[in-house]
């Protein structure tokens, strides 16, 4: 099933459909979720954002929720289950569409490497998983759920570990694919 998944985003990884997601990521990122956070209450322009946060133990989560006012805990808790569950979905096809582009024409076609534009879809359970986290603790306050609250913060890190491998992966792939252009280029100049 894993394989048979990796095999379909690659048969999906198409300059049109990459065009298409990346454009849906710009959409996300430059429209909706400012738009989600100028909804939050924040007047001194200070309000920590919990998810933004590599790492938080429970009691910083618990003072970033104190500084949230009632109203702004139920924006940021309906943005958690609305434009927080659409932009882990648009960057996880659109880095594992672009991931099995770029490896496409960088490694074998029958390497291993192949199935790691998964590594999105991976980040994208632990993004929803932090979410859901998040999205208790949020409607629970003032109720503290202090074992919740130290597993979203290690749900948060493995997010952030899986999101810079997400990043890399393309540009690693950029340059193995490079690499083997110049060179073969370089080969078939010399012979």
């Amino acid at each position: 099933m894993v394989t048979r998944f990796s095999n379909q985003l690659v048969r999906l990884a198409t300059g049109r459909n990459l065009l298409f997601l990346f454009l849906l990521f710009l959409l996300t990122t430059s429209v909706i979720f400012p738009l989600m956070s100028s909804l939050i209450e924040d007047p001194t322009g200070e309000l920590e954002k919990i998810d933004t946060k590599l790492y938080y133990t429970s009691a910083e989560l618990y003072e970033i929720l104190d500084a949230y006012g009632d109203q702004s805990r139920r924006v940021y808790a309906l943005s958690h289950l609305t434009a927080d569950v659409l932009f882990p979905l648009v960057y996880a096809f659109f880095f594992g569409l672009l991931i099995a582009y770029i490896f496409q024409r960088a490694f074998s076609k029958d390497s291993w490497v192949q199935r790691l534009n998964l590594v999105p879809f991976l980040l994208l359970i632990f993004d929803l998983i932090e979410n859901l986290g998040i999205v208790i603790l949020l409607l629970a306050y003032p109720t503290q759920m202090v074992g919740l609250a130290r597993l979203t913060g290690l749900v948060t890190s493995v997010k952030w570990i899986l999101a810079g491998i997400t990043v890399a992966l393309p540009l690693v792939g950029t340059g193995v694919w490079l690499f083997r252009r110049y060179r073969d280029r370089s080969s078939k100049e010399t012979a």
